[in-house]
């Protein structure tokens, strides 16, 4: 990961930022999974844009199977022109598959689990 995506020392004031987020994960979770596409607050679109901006390699993503009907989930390999990394687990419901993606970007990113599981 860069330094962008690390979280900082104790020292640091933006680790305050971040302990703040961390302590609100199952509520921007919440947030997240009532409007997965959309709007969002400060916080939560924090979190989108540290995880949209993290590098590629094992980051999850959604995969069309059948256009706006079925996703599969996948993970890129960082290479570029490789293909994506097809995972065992599809969706039927876009709003579903999102939620799942940002379950495993979390724990990815944060070492912790959302959402009871």
């Amino acid at each position: 990961m860069t330094e962008f995506h690390t979280l900082p020392d104790l020292r640091s004031p933006t680790r305050a930022v971040w302990d703040d987020i961390l302590a609100r994960g199952e509520e921007l979770y919440r947030e997240y999974c009532q409007t997965p596409i959309g709007a969002h607050s400060p916080n939560l679109q924090f979190v989108l844009q540290h995880f949209r901006k993290a590098p590629c390699a094992g980051k999850y993503v959604l995969v069309a199977i059948e256009p706006h009907r079925r996703w599969k989930l996948a993970k890129l390999t960082g290479v570029r022109g490789d293909p994506v990394r097809l995972e065992d687990v599809e969706f039927d419901d876009l709003a579903q598959a999102e939620r799942e993606v940002f379950r495993l970007r979390w724990k990815a990113f944060f070492g912790k689990d959302l959402g009871g599981k």
